[in-house]
């Protein structure tokens, strides 16, 4: 492996990771926990309602935080908005 293909985590982006993982395994256990639980009995689709609000507060930061990630993967990878590199060349 050469010196250039190594990838490193700044200690913003680690403590991002560490405190938004939880998040999205809780948004995920409760998505399945829906599934689940509306596939298994009927009844529960009578009292879903609790369940799916909490789901959506926790679409908020999960949305938010992947958007987080994922923009930071692409200055780190030359990625970005073309406009900005135009201004800063110009």
């Amino acid at each position: 492996m050469a010196n250039g293909d190594k990838t490193t985590l700044s200690g913003r982006e680690l403590i991002q990771l560490v405190i938004f993982t939880p998040v999205v395994f809780v948004w995920l256990f409760l998505a399945a926990r829906i599934v689940w639980s509306a596939s298994s009995n009927p009844e529960t689709l009578a009292n879903i309602e609790g369940l799916l609000t909490a789901l959506a507060v926790l679409t908020i930061p999960v949305s938010a935080g992947l958007g987080k990630i994922f923009e930071g993967g692409d200055k780190n990878n030359g990625g970005g908005d073309k406009d900005e590199k135009d201004k800063v060349s110009n």
